[in-house]
């Protein structure tokens, strides 16, 4: 492309540098997708939208549901989506060379990827738990008390999204909550940073765990960072073993969309089990087992994966 050829290569810079450039381009497609968004409401939302995004808390209103679900979109192309894309040019001139999205995806590793997630979900919801107990000293209470707020925030945020009890509904969330997240977080989180760290580190454990807390942080869910750095952990290590950011991408959905798809059919009455208590357990033996059967899964890949590279 002759617009990329305006800027020069950044794949000989330091990690440093590189990290710097990423957070610009997160901060410039950040304005940029915003004066876009609010241009483009206008068509769909009326002018009406500039009065109504100054009473963006009245979360009973349909129509506020409604903007916000539209600037989550947004958000999510402009915070994730281009930064990765235009990042992934400038370093390797090949968006789908760098993110490594050519391909077939192998049926093989999505499959016993799949299994590696579904036997973490015990020790994932305990951790969960775990964290929601979380006390800080009493020295910090300003800021624990700070957490619970947001944390309270962000709850009642993602219910309103989730309180829905149409099939339209249901769609239009799995592409917000579901798609569009697991493609834009995991093309910026495993496709860019990790790579950036594992590039500067040679180690991939640490670059594994340093996207992770990243991935966890820019959340600003506190009381869920340790359950999502553990999942961040696993999709980091399955996105290098495997070469295939597909695979996690699926993941996430899955992972995303399972949840979208259970307050979908508790709202409908379909079941009546309470969301929060699905696949739970406080069973050691069944949050050793599924821990245990998680990483040996994660081992029997990589050696999958080590002996395919061999071949």
């Amino acid at each position: 492309m002759k617009f990329f050829s305006l800027f020069p290569e950044i794949k000989d810079k330091s990690v440093g540098m590189k990290l710097l450039i990423l957070i610009l381009l997160v901060a410039v497609f950040l304005v940029l997708s915003t004066i876009f968004g609010i241009v483009i409401a206008i068509p769909i939302f009326g002018f009406e939208i500039f009065r109504d995004m100054t009473a963006l808390n009245d979360l009973t209103n349909p129509r506020t549901i409604a903007i916000l679900k539209y600037f989550q979109v947004v958000n999510q192309i402009g915070v994730f989506v281009l930064p990765a894309l235009f990042y992934a040019q400038l370093e390797n001139r090949s968006v789908s060379g760098y993110l490594r999205l050519k391909g077939r995806i192998n049926i093989r590793y999505l499959i016993i990827s799949v299994f590696v997630i579904a036997a973490a979900i015990p020790a994932i919801n305990r951790l969960v738990e775990v964290n929601e107990q979380m006390r800080l000293p009493e020295s910090l209470s300003g800021v624990e008390q700070w957490m619970r707020e947001a944390e309270d925030r962000a709850k009642v945020l993602t219910d309103s999204f989730l309180n829905v009890n149409t099939v339209g509904g249901l769609v239009i969330n799995l592409i917000i909550i579901a798609l569009l997240a697991a493609v834009g977080e995991e093309f910026l989180f495993r496709g860019v940073i990790l790579r950036i760290f594992n590039d500067w580190s040679q180690n991939i454990h640490l670059s594994v765990i340093l996207s992770a807390i990243l991935f966890s942080a820019i959340h600003f869910q506190f009381y869920g960072f340790f359950p999502r750095l553990f999942l961040g952990i696993m999709f980091g290590y399955i996105f290098l073993w495997t070469g295939a950011i597909w695979i996690t991408v699926v993941l996430h959905f899955l992972f995303n969309g399972l949840t979208v798809v259970a307050y979908y059919l508790y709202n409908t009455g379909m079941i009546e089990t309470d969301i929060d208590t699905i696949g739970t357990s406080t069973n050691t033996i069944v949050l050793v087992g599924s821990v245990v059967s998680s990483v040996m899964l994660l081992t029997y890949l990589n050696l999958l994966t080590k002996k395919k590279i061999n071949e």
